[in-house]
């Protein structure tokens, strides 16, 4: 196997990631501007109602997750939305390559906006709000994060699979599925309060247990990171052969060609 050309493949879907990223100003809100309107929100909530130690660190615990799997996620999903809003679609799958290159390079240019936009939130909510995020040391962090973008990745999967599909109706998706993950996988409180059919749900969801895992180092209690580490290899694992699937039916149905005119 060549290596070298391997790497580039997933190095040329980051690239194109980059490439389209920096000529759209709007990207920027999708940095700063909307994660610091998603922070401050919650935060200055805590504050209104008086809510203070842990409670504060299971808010913004869920509060940053959420924001970095939008970032992340939306990240994976562009591989294929912005050939298919500028119908240009066929072009990517001209070259040699498969879902893997597609999704790992884009999500590897996911990671690198989710830590800066991680970054910036832990500063603010740290000198803002009192708390700090390596309370438990840098490992809890590291862990935490790998569940956010294993998640969000996955997400980014489902999406593309959805344009190849159904197309551009599809696009919806991108912003509808993280609203959906917000509802059950206890962003803002903890999964036990959903009801029954929710909570068997919300055990389906990777970040559910990344969640609980991190946010028992400010608020013991138990957690299976196991199970999320399974269930997040799984869907990646299953999300790419599925991908792999729904490129060779776009070629078979004409799918693609009606999305890149």
């Amino acid at each position: 196997m060549n290596w070298q050309g391997e790497l580039n493949k997933y190095l040329a879907s980051a690239y194109k990631n980059w490439i389209t990223s920096k000529r759209n100003i709007f990207t920027l809100f999708e940095l700063f501007f909307w994660p610091m309107i998603s922070l401050l929100s919650i935060g200055l909530l805590t504050r209104f109602l008086k809510v203070e130690g842990s409670m504060v660190s299971f808010l913004l615990v869920g509060a940053i997750a959420l924001t970095i799997l939008q970032v992340a996620q939306i990240d994976v999903a562009y591989v294929l939305l912005f050939d298919m809003w500028s119908k240009s679609i066929k072009n990517t799958f001209i070259a040699p390559i498969h879902s893997y290159h597609l999704v790992f390079g884009a999500t590897l240019f996911g990671i690198l906006r989710g830590s800066v936009v991680f970054f910036i939130l832990a500063i603010v909510s740290r000198y803002l709000f009192g708390f700090d995020f390596q309370e438990g040391g840098l490992l809890p962090v590291l862990i935490f994060l790998a569940g956010v973008f294993a998640t969000a990745a996955v997400i980014g999967i489902i999406v593309c699979i959805s344009i190849l599909t159904f197309g551009q109706k599809a696009d919806v998706a991108a912003w509808s599925l993280s609203g959906m993950i917000l509802l059950v996988s206890g962003i803002y409180y903890p999964v036990e309060v959903l009801p029954p059919l929710l909570q068997t749900l919300a055990r389906a969801i990777p970040l559910t247990y990344f969640l609980e895992y991190y946010r028992s180092v400010f608020i013991p209690g138990p957690h299976h990171l196991a199970i999320g580490a399974f269930l997040a290899v799984f869907y990646l694992v299953l999300g790419l052969i599925l991908f792999d699937r729904a490129i060779e039916r776009a070629r078979r149905t004409g799918i693609l060609l009606r999305l890149s005119e």
